[in-house]
């Protein structure tokens, strides 16, 4: 599987403590994309499935589930339908972000991936519908989907979700949607 990025523990990717993948490779392209370094299909870092399950497996005392975007998802379909499984096996919720529309994926016959999801957002990005003030979408016209009834009494709670972290050698990373006024503060 070709991945971009992987956060081990993360709070703003879906509910609860949750392992984050990005994965590398993106087919659809959207305007005013944040990941466009995501798009190019050209090996990033290559993992096996039973190698990304092991590196799951490794944090389970502290995740509820694995949280799956990039790039885009279901571009990888084969491997992403392989790793939910395994998730599911250890009982972990799985949330996936896509760019496509529930009808794109039942015409790509690519339908198969939606009993493995607790959770999935649909809708291209849209630069015009942008929105930093939603839960967990980028634009206004996507679509939250809950799918299984884990998450049926879980309320949004929009606002604007960031992490930041500095790592040992002082790198200050940002996950999210940060505004330019929260950028300025920070001087990056």
């Amino acid at each position: 599987m070709n991945i971009a990025h992987i956060e081990e523990q993360s709070f703003i990717y879906g509910p609860g403590c949750r392992f984050v993948i990005w994965v590398q490779g993106c087919s659809i392209h959207c305007k005013g994309c944040w990941n466009k370094d995501m798009w190019s299909f050209s090996p990033k870092h290559i993992f096996t499935i039973p190698q990304l399950v092991e590196k799951i497996q490794s944090e389970l005392p502290y995740i509820e589930g694995i949280t799956l975007l990039g790039g885009e998802p279901l571009d990888q379909f084969q491997e992403i339908f392989e790793l939910l499984t395994a998730c599911k096996k250890l009982n972990l919720t799985t949330m996936v972000f896509t760019g496509y529309e529930m009808n794109e994926i039942y015409d790509k016959n690519i339908s198969a991936i939606l009993h493995l999801c607790d959770i999935l957002i649909t809708g291209r990005y849209d630069e015009t519908k942008r929105t930093i003030s939603h839960q967990w979408i980028g634009s206004t016209n996507q679509e939250i989907h809950f799918l299984t009834g884990k998450y049926k009494d879980y309320t949004i709670s929009n606002s604007n979700y960031i992490e930041i972290s500095i790592d040992e050698m002082g790198k200050i990373q940002i996950l999210g949607f940060p505004d330019e006024d929260i950028l300025d503060k920070l001087n990056i």
